[in-house]
């Protein structure tokens, strides 16, 4: 772990957490790095949770990981000789928040996949939509907030009532426990995108 990349990221200061990711690419794994980077984005989350941090310190604090991203991605190990399943993933609707999502897609983006982001706010017909046209491997639907519970439900059910394929179901969120994915109707369900990559890496 490092306490100075994470406390860069916790402060928002972008181009100390560039500077930072750049100079560690040589002497860490990627892993390593990006659940440092997620550990912050977690307290980050807690501090706009608290009213501490504003909806204008995500926006900061999800470019300086876009941007760290950009550095990190050439170091994953590129799995080429692989045909790797394809993947949708929407945060579902109702929730704004796409950091957690944008960190598994870069990951899966390293290990091969291909990932179609539908982005935020995503309704369930949008989702059916999607799935009908892309004819993917694993649906993933995120959300932070508890609410999202219903939305992913929703989601689930009318895509196994209206698609004829086989899908599996992988959700992500803070929230998600044992009985959150039994809920909703999902197949696995994880707290933290290094355990979803992993989780997925197993199924396809």
């Amino acid at each position: 772990m490092s306490k100075e990349l994470i406390d860069a990221m916790i402060d928002l200061d972008d181009e100390k957490v560039v500077e930072i990711v750049s100079n560690q690419l040589n002497k860490r794994k990627p892993l390593e790095i990006i659940e440092d980077l997620k550990s912050a984005l977690t307290k980050i989350g807690e501090l706009f949770d608290d009213e501490e941090y504003f909806l204008s310190d995500l926006i900061i604090a999800a470019e300086a990981f876009k941007e760290a991203s950009k550095l990190i991605e050439p170091h994953f190990k590129k799995k080429t000789n692989h045909k790797r399943g394809k993947i949708v993933i929407g945060t579902v609707e109702g929730d704004m928040h796409d950091i957690g999502k944008n960190i598994i897609i870069t990951l899966l983006k390293s290990e091969g996949f291909k990932v179609i982001d539908l982005g935020i706010d995503v309704s369930p017909e949008k989702f059916l939509e999607s799935v009908k046209e892309i004819q993917p491997d694993i649906v993933g639907l995120s959300g932070l907030l508890t609410s999202s519970k219903e939305p992913m439900k929703k989601t689930i059910e009318l895509l196994r009532e209206n698609y004829d394929g086989k899908l599996i179901f992988v959700v992500g969120g803070v929230a998600i426990n044992d009985a959150w994915i039994s809920d909703v109707g999902a197949d696995y369900g994880t707290t933290n995108a290094v355990t979803g990559l992993k989780i997925i890496n197993e199924l396809v």
